[in-house]
């Protein structure tokens, strides 16, 4: 890919097309405000049976979050995978995607489950001292354990939607059981003719019921538009979890660190507690906004990148960031001038009603800023740049709010007010760093390889040549083409050099390698020479890359593995020895640059930047199916 390709930018302020981002946010944001409708509802409920109902279940539901959270990085995972294979023409690889989804997701969910029933009633009294609010939340997060599998079932299908661009197949599922899920919330909360209320829990038993019919709304969808669901072979999870294990686990970490301070306020009573949780569902409906538009830029950016258009993915991140701006920054202000208005719907007692007030300005300030944050982080996630993603709310979250949230909050008595204050700066201070490392580079040239490594391969795969640096693993990577493809695999270190490590001339070299080019092959090695003879003929050229320490470590273990042994590659009558002068020249020579992109221009086929092992094995499995469909 060409590197000024890749340092091209978009200002903040560039002007482009709006409708693909609404095409996809708009059944997302409906997806999640029907999500929001029913938080709403289900709190409106639970405020007839008090403050200590609300807050019980706003613990419980922080606490089953927090759990549910590993989970997250299996939708991020396949939805980044989804949305990059449909950007490059692959779609049908959506089934095989979910069936290695499914095939770590399920079983964790099991594990999970069976570790919120056991465990989450005790978490819950942990967090709240009131013994009425914690009974509530701890027989909640009980009833709501088997929800964490039936959400195992449908992430994976609704991240495949959304990645594919079809988000109106996740609202439309969402649309019928939302209806369901609030009229039996009520049914067996409140009760109902002769039917008797269960308070707290009865919300949790109508999420199953709701959660497990979804699951086959879902699945039936699938098996109607998705070829070879439940029939492909699994594939794909390690490149599903080398995207997600960072979303899930920071997602995880931060919903614990949540659920810290839900604990912190809580000591404040259970008045403030249930404040903070009528809060945080009023403060949803613009946050599901944003998220619904943050996933949009988050399929926009991933198919952008498997096109192979770095320009075009910075585009999308700042333009849906001001969408967002634009619509959900007069919600936060609706909230920031008329908290009464918005609070007495839930808060009864007068006395907590005048409490919230001012929270509730501030929480309204933080949420007309939230969507830089909200957006940019889905971004990131959408060109598989989870590392950069997780690390700023992380950091953020763990090393700066939730301590501050301790000291202000209780060290310095500022209550619930200076707690909330905390979180807006930190939400200010979460959208800036975003901003500025989206302005960047580095995501485009982490990805952008990756993301072009998608394009089909040459219809005819006779002759390749593998080049890069020393201890890239271009042997290693011949020898497994060589013997999936049934290739003669050619190394050039056996031409270049005689006995006692003695250099051949260009000539010489030249000669002996081109009778062995007359047929089908495989070369391995990175001589000016022989590249003159391979590019101009081969099908498919690979230019392996890995990290400078990486090859160094791997060309000093293998002068120490293979030490007085024969070996494939390597010439006869020739010890390698690591000293100095190898390890200057690794690192002096093996990265891309502008004259190596020049070079690669004379190639007759396809040329392949591959970047990192994952990026290896995804490459074999890609020659194997390939070879398959083939044969």
């Amino acid at each position: 890919m060409d590197d000024a390709l890749q340092n091209q930018s978009q200002s903040p302020g560039a002007v482009g097309p709006l409708r693909p981002i609404f095409a996809l946010g708009a059944p997302l944001i409906g997806f999640y405000l029907i999500q929001t409708a029913i938080n709403v509802a289900t709190v409106g409920m639970l405020g007839r049976l008090g403050d200590a109902a609300i807050a019980g279940v706003g613990a419980g539901s922080a606490i089953f979050t927090a759990i549910c959270a590993l989970l997250w990085g299996v939708d991020t995972g396949v939805q980044a995978v989804v949305s990059r294979t449909t950007g490059a023409g692959r779609a049908e690889r959506i089934a095989e995607v979910l069936a290695g989804a499914y095939t770590g997701a399920i079983p964790l969910a099991a594990v999970v489950a069976a570790g919120a029933w056991a465990l989450g009633p005790k978490l819950v009294a942990l967090v709240l001292p009131d013994h009425a609010a914690a009974a509530a939340g701890g027989a909640w997060i009980a009833a709501a354990a088997p929800s964490i599998v039936f959400l195992a079932l449908t992430l994976p299908i609704n991240a495949a939607w959304i990645g594919s661009g079809r988000p109106a197949f996740a609202m439309a599922v969402t649309l019928l059981s939302a209806p369901v899920q609030i009229a039996l919330t009520m049914l067996l909360v409140l009760g109902g003719g002769p039917m008797r209320g269960l308070g707290a829990v009865g919300s949790a038993m109508a999420m199953d019921a709701t959660m497990l019919g979804a699951v086959g709304v879902q699945f039936a969808l699938a098996l109607r538009f998705i070829p070879g669901f439940l029939r492909a072979r699994p594939r794909g999870l390690i490149e599903i979890a080398a995207i997600g294990w960072p979303i899930g686990t920071q997602q995880s970490l931060l919903q614990w660190a949540l659920m810290g301070i839900f604990a912190i306020i809580a000591q404040l009573g259970a008045a403030p507690a249930a404040i903070a949780s009528v809060l945080v569902t009023l403060t949803n409906a613009p946050g599901q906004i944003e998220t619904g538009f943050a996933v949009a830029a988050a399929t926009l950016v991933g198919q952008a990148l498997g096109g192979g258009d770095a320009a075009l993915a910075r585009g999308w991140g700042w333009r849906t960031t001001l969408v967002a701006i634009v619509v959900t920054a007069p919600m936060g202000l609706a909230l920031m001038l008329a908290p009464q208005a918005l609070l007495s719907a839930f808060l009864r007692d007068p006395a907590t009603l005048a409490m919230a007030l001012g929270p509730g300005r501030i929480a309204g300030f933080a949420t007309a800023i939230g969507a830089p944050a909200a957006v940019l982080g889905f971004a990131f996630r959408g060109a598989g740049a989870t590392k950069i993603a997780a690390v700023v709310p992380f950091a953020s979250l763990w090393l700066v709010q939730l301590p501050l949230t301790a000291w202000v909050g209780l060290g310095l008595h500022a209550g619930l007010t200076g707690i909330v204050w905390v979180q807006a700066a930190v939400v200010a201070v979460d959208g800036l760093a975003l901003a500025a490392l989206w302005s960047g580079s580095a995501w485009t040239r982490v990805r952008i390889d990756s993301a072009a490594a998608q394009a089909l391969l040459p219809t005819t795969l006779r002759r390749i040549a593998i080049m890069g640096g020393a201890g890239a693993g271009k042997s290693t990577l011949a020898r497994r083409l060589g013997d999936e493809l049934g290739l003669p695999v050619i190394h050039l270190d056996r031409l270049a050099y005689g006995p006692g490590w003695a250099r051949r001339g260009s000539d010489a070299m030249s000669a002996g390698l081109a009778p062995l080019l007359e047929d089908s092959w495989i070369v391995d090695g990175t001589y000016g020479e022989a590249s003159s003879l391979t590019l101009p003929a081969a099908d498919l050229v690979l230019w392996l890359e890995q990290p400078v320490w990486l090859r160094l470590f791997r060309a000093w273990r293998k002068t120490r593995v293979h030490r007085g042994r024969p070996r494939a590659d390597r010439p006869d009558g020739c010890e390698e020895a690591f000293g100095w002068r190898y390890a200057a020249m690794v690192f002096r020579f093996g990265a891309w640059t502008q004259e190596r992109a020049a070079q690669m221009a004379t190639a007759a086929g396809q040329v392949r930047r591959v970047r990192g092992d994952r990026a290896v094995v995804r490459l074999v499995e890609e020659v194997a199916r390939t070879q398959s469909a083939r044969s």
